[in-house]
């Protein structure tokens, strides 16, 4: 069959060639396992910084946009109050604070809270605890409930899912910690928060125990009737720059005066925005690595065909001379590349799987994001890009094995 009758399968594909091209590759099998090793890196490389920066990324937007609706509102200067000067929020803070959301926008929750560190004891062992007083209605606008019910009156509490799983603590435990006025309170585990992680912008579950007003009073005190901060919800986190702005207008004082500010504003939504930014850079730059990794597996792959062809001179023409196409020469040599490109680019994508995971664990302590499909996609890109870059590489060695002349080819010794 001549070659103009070939169908297009039968053009890029031909057992016999490629027989060829595995024979030529078991033959040099030292040249052929280290120009596999530089794609095995390369491949490795890119899988891996992208699969754990997927993951990375991944878990920590996950974090943020649960509290992406959030204004969380600390408290600047000194309040004199009952002759004493302290730091917090007055009612009329909270009504202002109200008055400036309630400009921009109808959909919001507002929740002052109470806030301290205290050391509590559970059993024999002593752990240190943020503790959180919040109105019960108001408990559920900052916190998910993954068991059990909301804490009321002075006993009860409910605690964050990782300081449960720390302490060994169930719905029914016993905590106690010593009262604002020296004596022994008592507390009631009625309930476990969903972990937040440490991207939280209201309450922190990591060491959290949340009661009512009432509960924090007896435990802590009322800080003269001061909240520690407020915590701004909105139905629609569009809305929270609008509301950031109203309320620094209203708060604060001059623009470019930072000395009569009252309130200090940290927005999530800004947050998520500013972190997805600098996740973007850093897959950027993982991939400018990655691909010099590559650039270099790409060269030696280049001089290594390049020897090949130099080596292979005779054969070439010897199978010019017997009626092999210069079109088959060029595929000889471009499956031998392509060989090397997805056999390397396999082994670099599953050592890619396997340490993933570990750094995954690592960093944030789970390895379940592996399973999502920003981590997954960098299986075929990796492949995909491993045997492009070798087939591109192979291609001027490919095309000058194939424009030999065949006599003066055979006449090379």
């Amino acid at each position: 069959m001549s070659e103009k009758k070939k169908s297009l399968w039968q053009k890029v594909y031909s057992p016999m060639i490629v027989a060829l091209a595995l024979r030529n590759l078991r033959l040099n099998k030292f040249r052929t396992i280290l120009s596999m090793i530089g794609i095995v890196i390369g491949v490795f490389a890119i899988c891996a910084m992208g699969m754990v920066s997927g993951g990375f990324n991944d878990e920590m937007n996950k974090m943020i946009s649960d509290t992406a609706d959030t204004l969380t509102l600390y408290p600047i200067g000194e309040k004199v109050v009952d002759g004493e000067v302290c730091t917090g929020f007055s009612e009329k803070d909270i009504r202002n604070v109200k008055s400036a959301v309630s400009s921009v926008s109808k959909g919001y929750d507002i929740i002052p809270l109470y806030t301290s560190s205290k050391m509590v004891t559970i059993g024999k062992d002593r752990a240190s605890a943020t503790i959180y007083g919040i109105e019960t209605k108001d408990i559920e606008s900052v916190v998910k409930i993954l068991s059990g019910t909301l804490p009321k009156g002075a006993t009860n509490v409910i605690v964050g899912e990782k300081f449960a799983e720390d302490n060994e603590l169930r719905i029914g435990s016993r905590i106690s910690m010593l009262g604002a006025g020296g004596e022994e309170i008592n507390c009631r585990v009625v309930g476990i928060m969903e972990n937040t992680g440490m991207m939280s912008f209201a309450v922190s579950t990591d060491t959290g125990i949340v009661g009512s007003i009432e509960w924090y009073t007896a435990v802590v005190g009322n800080n003269h009737g001061l909240y520690n901060e407020i915590i701004v919800k909105a139905y629609n986190p569009t809305e929270l720059s609008a509301m950031d702005a109203a309320i620094e207008k209203k708060m604060n004082g001059k623009a470019d005066k930072d000395s009569d500010n009252t309130v200090m504003i940290l927005n999530s939504y800004e947050i998520m925005d500013m972190f997805d930014e600098i996740m973007s850079m850093s897959s950027i730059f993982t991939t400018v690595i990655s691909g010099i990794s590559l650039l270099v597996a790409a060269v030696a792959i280049m001089n290594v065909m390049l020897m090949s062809v130099k080596e292979r001179t005779r054969e070439v023409g010897i199978l010019r001379s017997i009626g092999t196409f210069r079109s088959q020469i060029l595929q000889m040599f471009l499956y031998e590349a392509g060989l090397i490109g997805l056999i390397g680019s396999l082994i670099g994508v599953v050592l890619a799987c396997v340490v993933t995971p570990l750094f995954l664990l690592l960093m944030i302590g789970s390895a379940e994001a592996m399973l999502s499909v920003s981590v997954l996609m960098y299986v075929p890109i990796g492949i995909i890009v491993g045997l492009i870059v070798c087939l591109i590489s192979g291609l001027y060695p490919a095309w000058k094995a194939a424009n030999l002349n065949p006599v003066e080819a055979m006449s090379t010794d």
